[in-house]
């Protein structure tokens, strides 16, 4: 059972992580509606400047002075607003709205119902949602209404008369309902758009928080898997120890012992002199042995130059077994701080020297430690059988081992048919991890 303290910090933690992602979400939003607002206005300067022209010069509909000098100074601003990418997102949000709405008032004025003076005004409230969010958009829908509400007074009591615009043209009970209607659709976008942006923001935080959930595990689960190597490998090296510095030493001493009685011996008796030379033997035997198992158990020091003397013991050991010519190539020895990542590219060594001496069937094997760039590269190579370049073998064992080596320390495998035939087996280590 997880106590109520343990309950109450994972929760605050929950809490504070979800704040948090909450507030990346609403900066990546905040950058998106920046792009698009520049983007919109630099469209809006553009496709604008040929209607603007055709106002100004009378054609199609002509309009009084004082309406074309309007939409002039409306479209000064509008550049003037493009060309200050600095400014702070909301004056630029609401600078475009305002010049929006005015346009739209302006051709309420003109055409009244019958121009497209509503369907400007329907902008200004949903380019608000989407750009400065749902207050920005309500209050900026408020606006729009207003204008559509105080357009046929001012033209009823003659605000607009020196401009050429008098009376209205419609009836009001007409352009209530009109009016009744616009606002019914205005209100329907609205409030689809609203909930579609807050389910975005809530889904954009909800798969934030499941990335970011699967990072800590998959971080926990490298740590354990880690943890767990190295375990393995302390034991082992623990194990190499005792062997070494116990059992060894014990059968060292009884090999003494044994050649001293057999010197003893040798006038007394021929016959046990022989079975004390047999028994000498077997012990030397033994303690080649245990030797050996100490070695593969424990094969490098603590030192941070430990790896290429231990890859250069499996040279020789590989050459005294096998009888193959094994040798190491280094342009200098690569000091590593972790001893754990020295014996992870020792064990990816050894396990492609095995594959090598089982299945290439060939006669020479090298084994290079090289700088390439940010990497220290590991490369075994063998003349073994004929391998088309690039080819990589069928998938083992081994291979995922040493392929999982290599991610502990940061790095990437590679086995694939080497230039020249046989095989080759190269790991990429961060150079982080070493010193030249």
């Amino acid at each position: 059972m997880t106590s109520p303290a343990l309950q109450a910090y994972s929760l605050s933690h929950m809490v504070n992580s979800e704040t948090t992602i909450a507030r990346e979400v609403d900066a990546l939003l905040t950058a998106w509606r920046t792009r698009v607002l520049h983007l919109l206005l630099v469209f809006s300067s553009s496709i604008l400047l040929i209607p603007l022209l055709v106002v100004c010069c009378g054609w199609g509909v002509p309009l009084p002075w004082p309406i074309r000098v309007s939409f002039l100074l409306l479209y000064a601003v509008l550049l003037y607003a493009t060309s200050r990418p600095r400014w702070p997102l909301p004056v630029r949000v609401w600078l475009l709205l305002a010049l929006i709405a005015a346009m739209g008032a302006l051709r309420l004025v003109v055409g009244q119902l019958a121009g497209s003076g509503r369907l400007t005004l329907l902008l200004p409230p949903l380019l608000a949602l989407l750009l400065a969010g749902p207050r920005a958009g309500w209050a900026a829908a408020a606006l729009s209404a207003a204008l559509l509400a105080s357009v046929p007074l001012l033209l009823h009591a003659g605000w607009f008369a020196a401009w050429g615009a008098t009376g209205i043209h419609v009836a009001y009970s007409y352009w209530v309902m009109q009016g009744v209607f616009w606002l019914i659709i205005l209100l329907t976008l609205m409030i689809l758009f609203s909930r579609f942006q807050a389910l975005q923001r809530r889904t954009m935080i909800a798969e934030r928080m499941a990335l970011r959930r699967l990072e800590v595990e998959s971080a926990d689960r490298r740590r354990l898997e880690t943890e767990i190597v190295r375990i393995g490998d302390e034991e082992r090296r623990r194990l190499g120890a005792e062997l070494h510095d116990g059992l060894c030493q014990h059968l060292t001493a009884a090999l003494l012992h044994c050649s001293a009685t057999e010197k003893r011996l040798t006038a007394e008796g021929e016959a046990t002199a022989t079975a004390l030379a047999k028994l000498r033997v077997s012990l030397e035997d033994a303690i080649g042995m245990a030797y050996d198992v100490a070695q593969g158990l424990c094969p490098l020091d603590m030192h941070p130059d430990a790896l290429l003397p231990a890859l250069e013991r499996l040279c020789r050991e590989v050459h005294r077994n096998h009888g193959l010519s094994c040798r190491v190539q280094a342009d200098r020895a690569p000091a590593i701080r972790n001893p754990e990542h020295a014996l992870h590219l020792y064990r990816i060594a050894r396990e492609a020297v095995v594959n090598a001496v089982k299945h290439a069937h060939g006669t020479r094997l090298v084994i290079a430690l090289e700088h390439a760039g940010d990497d220290l590269v590991l490369k075994v190579t063998d003349d073994g059988r004929l391998t088309a370049p690039g080819a990589a073998p069928a998938p083992g064992l081994g291979l995922s081992i040493m392929a999982y080596r290599a991610g502990l320390l940061g790095g990437t495998l590679r086995v694939a048919g080497g230039a020249a035939g046989g095989m080759a087996v190269v790991c990429h280590m961060p150079r982080a991890e070493a010193t030249p």
